[in-house]
C-alpha cells in the first residue's frame, strides 16, 4: 500500500478594497504586517504546470530482456537536451554499459526518448545524460543558497506514480559531512533520486538522493551540478572506458583529500579501561560506545567504535568511500589467563565489518600478520587488503590489531577503508597504530 502525500496549495481570490481600519486603542497589541501579494510564492499547481515539462522520469533498461530495471528522475538543463540526474540512478549503464542502457519518459508519456551518458561525478552522486534532440525548456542553475526554514519544493516520479511535487524546508547543509549534502524536511521517495528541488520561483537549489525517512531528506548542493555541467558542456563524445577513468580518477582524489584531511589533524585519545586509543580522528566521523551488562557471562567486553556514516556509491552493490575503526576493551576478574586468551583470540580471528562488495567488483583478501612494538606495547597486528578490479590502484584495506601486555585484559581494534591507495592505506594505518598505549 502507498501512502500518499499531498502538497498543500495556495489559492488567492479577488478580495474588494476594505475601509481604513482604526488605530488600536491604548495598550491593544498590533496586528502583525500584512505580506503584500507579490511577494508570496507562487501556488504550488501554478508552479508545477510551468515546470512539469523540464522534469522526466528517467528508465534504465536491461538489454537482454528489454525491460526496466530500475527507475529515476532527471531535470533539463541546457536547450541541447543536457538532463542532471544522480550517478547512482545510471550506475548500471556506467559500470555494466554491454547490459544496460537508460532512457527518458517526457511529459505526456508516448515513447521514451534514449539518452546517452556524458559525464558523472561519483563522488558527489551526480551525472549529466542527453536526448538527441532539442528541448524548449530548461532550468537555469545558480548558486544562491536559500534562507533557513525557506519553503522548498521537490519534483521526481516517486514509486512509479508519475511526476509528482511534494513541500518541504530548507534546513542548510549537514554539519561535520564527508561529503557534502544539504538537509531538505520533505517526502523523498525511491524514484525521486535525480530530481530537482527547486524554490517557489522554480529556482533550482539541489538534486534529490537520497532519505532517511520520516520527512528527513537529502540534497546534492546544486553548485556541483552546475560544475559538471559546465565540464560536460565542453567535454567530447567518449565511451564507456573513458567514463570509468573518470569515476577512477575521481575515486582517487577524494582518497587523497580524505588522507591528507586525516594526516592534517592530530589523533586524539580515548581512554578505555587501562589503554589509550585513536578517537574521534576527524569531525565527520561519528562515534559511539557500549558495555552490554549481562550478570551470567564472567568477563566485560566495551565498545567504542567511529564511522564516517556516509560513502560513495558505485553500483548496487559496492560502496566505497569509508572510514570506520571499532575497539573491543576486554577484561575479566573471573577467568584464568588460559581461558581468558581464547576469548581474546576469537575477537581477533572475527571478521571485520567490511564495506559491501562482490566478487566481480573485488578481489579476495591477502593479509600479512606481524608482531610489532609501539612504544613499548606489544601489539599483534594483521594488515589485509583487497583490489578493485575495474578500478586499478584502488583497495579496501582491513587492519586488525589486538595488545599482548595483560593476562586478563586488552584492546581487540580494527581500522576499515574503503577506496584508498595501497601508499596511502598503510599511511593511515600505521599512525592508527601510533594511537596505542597503555596507562600503567
Amino acid at each position: 500500500m502507498f501512502a500518499f502525500i499531498l502538497a498543500a496549495v495556495l489559492t488567492q481570490s479577488p478580495v474588494a478594497p476594505a475601509e481604513p481600519s482604526p488605530p488600536p486603542a491604548p495598550g491593544t497589541p498590533e496586528a502583525a504586517p500584512t505580506v503584500p501579494l507579490s511577494a508570496l510564492p507562487p501556488a504550488t499547481h501554478e508552479l508545477f504546470q510551468r515546470i512539469e515539462g523540464q522534469v522526466a522520469q528517467v528508465r534504465i533498461i536491461e538489454r537482454r530482456s528489454g525491460t526496466r530495471s530500475s527507475i529515476g528522475s532527471a531535470f533539463f538543463v541546457s536547450a541541447a537536451g543536457h538532463a542532471v540526474t544522480n550517478y547512482h540512478v545510471v550506475s548500471d549503464v556506467v559500470i555494466h554499459p554491454e547490459d544496460y542502457t537508460a532512457e527518458l519518459v517526457l511529459k505526456g508519456g508516448g515513447e521514451p526518448v534514449p539518452v546517452r551518458l556524458v559525464d558523472v561525478d561519483v563522488v558527489h552522486d551526480l551525472a549529466i545524460i542527453q536526448t538527441a534532440t532539442p528541448v524548449q525548456s530548461f532550468f537555469d542553475l545558480d548558486d544562491r543558497e536559500p534562507p533557513q526554514g525557506a519553503r522548498l519544493f521537490a519534483m521526481g516520479n516517486p514509486r512509479d506514480l508519475g511526476t509528482t511535487i511534494v513541500e518541504g524546508t530548507y534546513n542548510g547543509f549537514i554539519h561535520d559531512a564527508l561529503y557534502e549534502r544539504l538537509h531538505f524536511s520533505g517526502a523523498i521517495n525511491p524514484g525521486m533520486s535525480g530530481g530537482p528541488t527547486l524554490t517557489g520561483e522554480g529556482r533550482v537549489v539541489g538534486v534529490n538522493v537520497a532519505t532517511m525517512g520520516n520527512q528527513v531528506g537529502f540534497l546534492v548542493p546544486v553548485k556541483r551540478a552546475r560544475a559538471l555541467l559546465a565540464r560536460a558542456l565542453e567535454a567530447k563524445d567518449s565511451g564507456a572506458q573513458a567514463l570509468l577513468d573518470t569515476v577512477r580518477a575521481q575515486l582517487l582524489d577524494n582518497q587523497q583529500r580524505v588522507t591528507e584531511r586525516l594526516l592534517g589533524a592530530p589523533l586524539p585519545r580515548q581512554t578505555l579501561g587501562s589503554y589509550r586509543v585513536p578517537g574521534r580522528w576527524g569531525t565527520f566521523l561519528k562515534c559511539w560506545g557500549d558495555t552490554p551488562h549481562d550478570p551470567e557471562v564472567p568477563y566485560t567486553v566495551t565498545n567504542y567504535q567511529c564511522s564516517s556514516e556516509e560513502d560513495i556509491f558505485v553500483s548496487s552493490r559496492h560502496r566505497t568511500g569509508v572510514v570506520a575503526f571499532l575497539h573491543q576493551h576486554a577484561t575479566s576478574q573471573k577467568l584464568g589467563a588460559l581461558r581468558f586468551s581464547a576469548l581474546y583470540s576469537a575477537l581477533f580471528s572475527q571478521d571485520p565489518d567490511v564495506v559491501a562488495a562482490t566478487r566481480q567488483d573485488v578481489t579476495n583478501y591477502r593479509c600479512q600478520l606481524e608482531f610489532v612494538d609501539v612504544a613499548g606495547l606489544p601489539v599483534r597486528a594483521a594488515l589485509c587488503m583487497r583490489a578493485y578490479r575495474k578500478f586499478p590502484g584502488l583497495y579496501d584495506l582491513v587492519l586488525r590489531a589486538a595488545t599482548l601486555n595483560a593476562s586478563t585484559s586488552g584492546v581487540d581494534t580494527s581500522l576499515t577503508l574503503a577506496g584508498f591507495t595501497a601508499d596511502n592505506g598503510r599511511k593511515l594505518a600505521r599512525r592508527y597504530l601510533e594511537g596505542l598505549s597503555w596507562t600503567k
